[in-house]
């Protein structure tokens, strides 16, 4: 654990010295990528109404004004950066989410609907061939909800559990490419010692941490929280450190994990007890969350946090208001990425 936060020099130095010959090896054709992408949000639908009312108020208000309440959050067009360092153009914000796992061969995009727009505006943009896309449409659970981000990666099962890796994201943050690169390069490096390991979680030094990493004193981790766990949080000191919306899972331990935790914790049917009860999260939700699956890692001492990622990187746009800090977030990161890349 570095005692003072990763600046940009240090994970320069990491990329650098964490091999990606490593990742050359057979287990390197076997990574796969879920992003999540379906969602709009109560906050982000909120802020578009506000917007319909008075678009001079909110930046980026003209374009809010008249972009579909029901289409996908990630949707959202915002400046360029990834194909000119002046953000000329517009872009869709997932393709930020996207373009941070592009290298991994395939890919599964959760989604509800809107496959013909988000390939127009996500992946023909970043020239991402069709044929390493898999749609999926998570299905709704016993109270017509869907039941969180946990619960489409159990869905989906069948399209990832012949992986090796699987990297996990989520659509509307600023994710780094050269984070998802580390992370897999370092787990590259455990699988070469032999070193048995169920996920890899890239955290951040904040003052603030809005999704909080609890560590025991022998520096493993002891749990994570966010507010939808508000029951749950570990027993141990909470540190400096939060999650930045990306994971690495070895496929075979998110499988046994997701499948533990459906034995525990869901009940089938479709009374009015159907559905997930995991002691901890909101009991309104019914929701199985990737955070509960990383939970049960840490618990079995699988789990374990790479602080390699900068709190920019953690810089949501979920409503109006977060616009300009996830542009200029967004802004760094790829400038960051394009310097590496030319060096």
């Amino acid at each position: 654990m570095p005692e003072s936060p990763v600046d940009e020099s240090m994970r320069r130095a990491l990329f650098v010295q964490l091999t990606a010959q490593l990742l050359r090896s057979a287990f390197a054709g076997r990574a796969l990528s879920i992003t999540f992408l379906a969602g709009a949000g109560t906050r982000w639908k909120a802020s578009l109404l506000k917007a319909r009312e008075n678009p001079g108020a909110w930046p980026a208000g003209e374009v809010a004004a008249s972009f579909p309440l029901d289409a996908p959050r990630g949707l959202f067009p915002v400046p360029d950066f990834i194909h000119g360092e002046k953000g000329e153009g517009r872009i869709a914000m997932a393709a930020y989410a996207v373009e941070a796992v592009r290298a991994i061969k395939e890919h599964i995009l959760v989604v509800r609907g809107w496959e013909r727009e988000i390939e127009a505006q996500v992946l023909n943009p970043l020239e991402m061939p069709h044929s390493r896309i898999a749609f999926f449409t998570q299905k709704e659970g016993p109270d017509g909800q869907v039941s969180g981000h946990g619960d489409a990666a159990l869905q989906c099962m069948s399209l990832w559990q012949n992986a090796r890796y699987v990297v996990t994201n989520f659509a509307g943050d600023a994710n780094s490419p050269l984070t998802v690169e580390l992370a897999l390069r370092a787990f590259a490096a455990f699988d070469a010692k032999g070193i048995e390991i169920g996920v890899i979680i890239p955290v951040a030094m904040t003052e603030k941490p809005a999704y909080p990493v609890f560590l025991e004193e022998n520096g493993l981790p002891a749990g994570f929280w966010h507010e939808k766990l508000a029951g749950s949080k570990p027993n141990a000191a909470p540190t400096s450190l939060t999650n930045v919306g990306i994971r690495v899972y070895r496929a075979d331990w998110l499988r046994r994990a997701l499948l533990l935790l459906k034995e525990r914790y869901y009940v089938e049917g479709q009374g009015p007890d159907a559905g997930w009860h995991i002691p901890g999260n909101d009991p309104s939700k019914r929701e199985c969350a990737l955070d509960n699956v990383d939970n049960l890692l840490a618990e079995m001492r699988l789990a374990r946090v790479m602080p390699v990622s900068l709190p920019r990187e953690l810089t949501p746009l979920k409503s109006l208001g977060e616009y300009p800090a996830f542009v200029q977030a967004v802004k760094e990161v790829q400038r960051e990425w394009r310097e590496i890349r030319r060096e």
